[in-house]
C-alpha cells in the first residue's frame, strides 16, 4: 500500500465491495507487517490472530492480543503494526452502505441506514471475554471458510455473517451513536492532509519548521499538535515511514543496504542501521538474509 495517505484501490468489486486481507490465496507479497496511517470510506474490522500487535485508530493506540476484535470507521485513520512473525492480523473491508436492504423495514431503520451514515458505529475494540467478542470471531471465521470455498453462495454467506455481527453488537449493546463534535471535521480533514503530505514526501528532507509552515503553523505549535494527535513524535513518524519503505526494499530488490538507507530519505547510515534495528531487532542486513532465506 502507498505510505500514509487515502487509499485509492478497490476493496473488492463493485458487485460485491467486500475483501479480505492478506489475501486467503497468498497472491499478496509479504508485506502485511506493518500498514501506516490509512483512511477509506469503507469499513474495517481488524483481527488479532496470533501473537501481540499495535494499533493506532484515529487518536487512540491500542495493544492487542490474540483473539481481540478491532473495529475502523469510514474515513477514520488508522495504523497497524507487527513487528514479529508470530504476530498475525487480518483485515476484512466491505462498503458501508453493502449490508443495507432494498427494502426498508426496521432493522434498516434502527441500524443499517445508520451504520451506513456514521450515525452508528461498531465499537473501536473487542477484547477476549467481553460480551459479543467469541460470537463475533466465530462469525468472522465463517466469512473466512466461505470466502476459501468459493462455493456457489459463499458471498450470501458472507454478507449474511455480516449482518450476524451488527446482530450481535447490537444485542450485546457494543453499536455506539456518533455525532461529530463542533471543529472536529476541520481538524480530521487537516490531520489527514498532515498524513497524506508525509505520506507523499518522506524519502525527502524533512525539516519541521518547514513541513509546519506548509500547514501554517509554527513549529512548535505544530510539534505539540502533532504528538497529541498521533501519539508520537514528528520524528518518529517520519522514521517509521521511511524504515517501513526500507524493509519494503530489502525484501524485494537487491539494492546494497546502504542505498536502501539514503533512498528512503535517511542521510546518516549509522543513524539508520540503529533506527532499522530499533524496529525490527536486526539489522537490515540480518533481515534481508532472513527475509529470503
Amino acid at each position: 500500500m502507498d505510505a500514509a495517505r487515502r487509499e485509492k484501490k478497490e476493496h473488492g468489486t463493485l458487485a460485491f465491495p467486500f475483501q479480505i486481507y492478506p489475501a486467503l490465496d497468498g497472491s499478496e507479497t509479504d508485506d502485511s507487517d506493518f500498514i501506516p496511517y490509512h483512511w477509506h470510506p469503507e469499513l474495517e474490522v481488524i483481527t488479532v490472530d496470533s501473537g501481540r500487535v499495535s494499533l493506532t485508530i484515529a487518536d487512540q493506540v491500542y495493544e492487542g492480543e490474540h483473539g481481540d476484535v478491532f473495529f475502523a470507521a469510514g474515513e477514520e485513520m488508522h495504523e497497524i503494526r507487527a513487528t514479529g512473525r508470530d504476530d498475525q492480523f487480518r483485515s476484512f473491508v466491505f462498503a458501508a452502505d453493502f449490508l443495507q436492504f432494498a427494502r426498508d423495514d426496521q432493522t434498516e431503520f434502527e441500524l443499517l441506514a445508520p451504520l451506513a451514515e456514521g450515525r452508528l458505529r461498531f465499537p473501536t475494540c473487542l477484547r477476549v471475554g467481553e460480551a459479543g467478542q467469541r460470537e463475533v470471531r466465530a462469525l468472522l471465521a465463517q466469512i473466512v471458510r466461505a470466502w476459501q470455498g468459493q462455493a456457489p453462495g459463499c458471498q450470501l454467506a458472507v454478507k449474511a455473517a455480516l449482518l450476524g455481527i451488527v446482530a450481535v453488537c447490537a444485542k450485546n449493546g457494543r453499536l455506539e451513536g456518533h455525532r461529530v463534535r463542533p471543529g472536529a471535521d476541520y481538524r480530521a480533514r487537516q490531520l489527514k492532509a498532515i498524513v497524506g503530505y508525509l505520506g507523499e514526501h518522506f524519502t525527502e528532507p524533512l525539516p519541521l519548521p518547514s513541513v509546519a509552515a506548509q500547514f501554517g503553523l509554527s513549529p512548535q505549535y505544530f510539534s505539540s499538535y502533532f504528538r497529541e494527535n498521533f501519539g508520537r513524535t514528528f520524528t518518529q513518524h517520519v522514521n517509521s515511514l521511511r524504515i517501513e519503505q526500507a524493509a519494503r526494499l530489502l525484501r524485494e530488490t537487491d539494492l546494497p543496504v546502504m542505498e536502501v538507507g539514503f533512498n528512503v530519505g535517511f542521510d546518516n547510515f549509522s543513524y539508520f542501521i540503529k533506527r532499522f534495528r530499533a524496529v525490527y531487532g536486526v539489522s537490515p542486513s540480518h533481515y534481508r538474509k532472513n527475509s529470503t532465506a
